[in-house]
C-alpha cells in the first residue's frame, strides 16, 4: 500500500488566529501492511511434562513386582495337593490366639479349605490373572517410562486384568472358607477380595493419568497439540 503521511494541526490560539487553520507536517509517515496476522499466538502455551510419565511409570514397575510375588504365592496354593502340618499350624497361630477358644480352626479343617479353594479355581484364578497383569504393568511401566503412549494404555488393561481376576479369586476363596472355615479367618478373607479390588483400582487410576493429564499426554504424544478457542475463532 502507498504511504501516507500524518499531518496534526495546531491551533496557537487568539494570538496568532491566521494559523488556526494550517496543517504541520511532522515528517513522519505511518505505514500499513496487508499481512497483518489475524491470530494472536498463545502467551501461554502448553508445555509436555516428561517428569510425570516417569514417575508413573516406576510406580507400575515397584507395583507389578508386587503383583508377581502375589501372583507366585497363589499359584504355589493352587499346586500344593497338601499343605504340611507345621505350615498350617503356623497360619493358625495368629487367629486362633485371638478368639476364646471356642471357634479355633483344626488343622484338619484347614486342609478341607484348602482343597476346596484348589476345586473352585480361586487359587488359579487369581494367581494366573495377577501374574499376567503383573507382566503387562511392568512392561506398561517401562514404555511409560521411555515416553512412549503404548505404555499407559497397556498399563491400564493389565490393571483392568488384575481387578477382574483378583476379585473373581477371592471370592471363591472367600466362598470355600465361609463352607469349612469359622471366626477371625472368615474376616480374614472376606477383607482379602476388598483389598485386591481396591489396590487394583487405585492402580488403574495411577496408570489412567498420563492419559488425563494435557501436558503428559503431550509428552507421549508430541504430534497432538491443544489449542484453546474463543467463540469468535470457532
Amino acid at each position: 500500500m502507498s504511504d501516507s503521511k500524518t499531518k496534526i494541526s495546531t491551533h496557537e490560539g487568539k494570538e496568532n488566529p491566521s494559523n488556526s487553520s494550517e496543517d504541520v507536517d511532522l515528517g513522519f509517515s505511518m505505514r500499513m501492511s496487508e499481512n497483518q496476522p489475524e491470530h494472536i499466538p498463545d502467551m501461554f502455551p502448553i508445555r509436555p511434562d516428561t517428569k510425570g510419565p516417569k514417575s508413573v511409570g516406576i510406580l507400575l514397575i515397584f507395583g507389578a513386582i508386587f503383583l508377581f510375588f502375589q501372583a507366585y504365592g497363589d499359584v504355589s496354593l493352587h499346586q500344593a495337593e497338601d499343605l504340611s502340618t507345621a505350615e498350617v499350624e503356623m497360619l493358625l497361630v495368629t487367629p486362633n490366639s485371638q478368639g476364646d477358644g471356642s471357634e479355633n480352626v483344626s488343622i484338619e479343617q484347614y486342609q478341607e479349605f484348602h482343597d476346596a479353594a484348589r476345586e473352585s479355581g480361586g487359587y488359579a484364578l487369581r494367581g494366573y490373572g495377577l501374574g499376567v497383569a503383573s507382566i503387562m504393568l511392568f512392561v506398561g511401566g517401562i514404555l511409560l517410562f521411555l515416553l512412549k503412549g503404548s505404555g499407559a494404555k497397556l498399563a491400564l488393561s493389565g490393571a483392568f486384568t488384575g481387578m477382574a481376576s483378583g476379585i473373581g479369586g477371592s471370592l471363591l476363596v472367600k466362598g470355600a472358607a465361609d463352607t469349612h472355615l469359622v471366626g477371625v479367618l472368615l474376616l480374614t478373607y472376606e477383607i482379602t477380595a476388598y483389598f485386591c479390588g481396591v489396590c487394583m483400582f487405585m492402580c488403574a487410576g495411577v496408570a489412567a493419568l498420563p492419559l488425563i493429564n494435557a501436558r503428559a499426554r503431550l509428552a507421549l504424544y508430541p504430534e497432538q497439540k491443544v489449542v484453546f478457542k474463543t467463540d469468535a475463532e470457532e
